[in-house]
């Protein structure tokens, strides 16, 4: 049966909220939790004995303080890999017992850290670092901390074909003619715009020029360059979901124009340790590939489909991923 998902407002943004279980093969993060069995089976049931047992186990059981629920509020950007990881993260938690994840979408990156620090959110998806999320960091020294990094090798990069013989950007300075002199970036992305003018002085590619487009005009591109096994150079972020739907690869920056690859992190508040050691962990253990994150951001950009259903897929696909995040923590 599909999990069912129940959309509530909450102060201006939206919380997801599991309404009916999927079995997965996963641990509980809780061993202590078990389920009580008020009726074991009997070979032989006397009626009247059987009414006074079951009232009396009832009003017994009625005595005993239920387990109470632990509330885990997640915040996560627009951005399609926060998306994806945080979606994947309450696929794993909603089968813990008594845990109850809720799911926020924050605008901007600003009222996120602000969130955290008044404990408003519990973790949030994500923080790059060394460079991109710096600041925060350094406006929150004793607020904010963060989990063992999610992701590696996130950045900006030159992507032509895998049929091209290139593997770094240099290779580009003699086949100009190859690449009709032209690297694609996305429209309004002034910072892209930058490290491109960058790429062309380091590497001396003065017979390139940068061309700005949409998306939709980058993949139209794209598609018709595979069609005619031409050649095509763009410059864009990784993860990206376009590495799974296309045979692309990335040129070596052997002089970092791009800068350094970054790490993506779980981020929380220094209050989250004391308060969910259990899940702190875990998220400690938390870890995808490239080709890992980039799948799912693969099945969420496809209209019409579900982030919880894809991360559900995700997961049912790698357990033993899984397991191993649950049982290391």
């Amino acid at each position: 049966m599909k999990k069912k998902l129940i959309v509530s407002p909450s102060v201006g943004n939206a919380f997801i909220r599991s309404a009916s279980g999927t079995t997965m093969n996963v641990p509980s993060l809780f061993p202590e939790a078990e389920r009580i069995n008020a009726f074991p089976t009997a070979e032989r049931i006397n009626a009247f004995p059987t009414i006074i047992v079951l009232i009396l186990l009832f009003l017994l059981l009625s005595c005993q303080p239920k387990p109470k629920n632990t509330i885990l509020r997640i915040g996560y950007t627009n951005y399609s890999f926060d998306q994806a990881v945080a979606f994947v993260l309450k696929g794993i938690l909603d089968q813990q017992p008594n845990l109850i994840v809720e799911l926020y979408r924050v605008p901007e990156d600003s009222l996120m850290f602000k969130a955290l620090r008044d404990d408003d959110l519990d973790i949030a998806v994500s923080v790059w670092l060394p460079l991109t999320h710096r600041e925060y960091i350094d406006k929150y020294p004793y607020e904010i901390v963060t989990f063992s990094p999610l992701c590696d090798s996130m950045g900006l990069y030159m992507i032509v074909p895998d049929y091209a013989t290139q593997s770094n950007i240099e290779d580009l300075r003699a086949v100009g003619p190859l690449f009709r002199h032209t690297i694609l970036i996305p429209e309004n992305q002034n910072a892209i715009y930058e490290f491109g003018k960058d790429v062309l002085i380091d590497y001396n590619l003065s017979n390139y020029q940068l061309s700005e487009a949409t998306w939709d005009n980058i993949i139209a591109y794209i598609d018709e360059s595979l069609i005619n096994s031409s050649a095509f150079a763009f410059i864009g972020l990784r993860p990206h979901w376009i590495f799974q739907k296309y045979e692309i690869k990335t040129l070596r920056d052997t002089r970092y124009s791009f800068g350094i690859q970054e790490q993506a992190h779980i981020l929380t508040n220094s209050k989250f340790y004391e308060k969910m050691p259990t899940i702190a962990g875990f998220l400690q253990q938390v870890s995808f590939s490239l080709n890992d994150i980039e799948y799912i951001m693969e099945l969420n950009q496809v209209l019409g489909s579900e982030p919880y259903e894809n991360a559900l897929k995700w997961i049912n696909q790698n357990t033993f991923k899984i397991n191993r995040w649950l049982i290391e923590n």
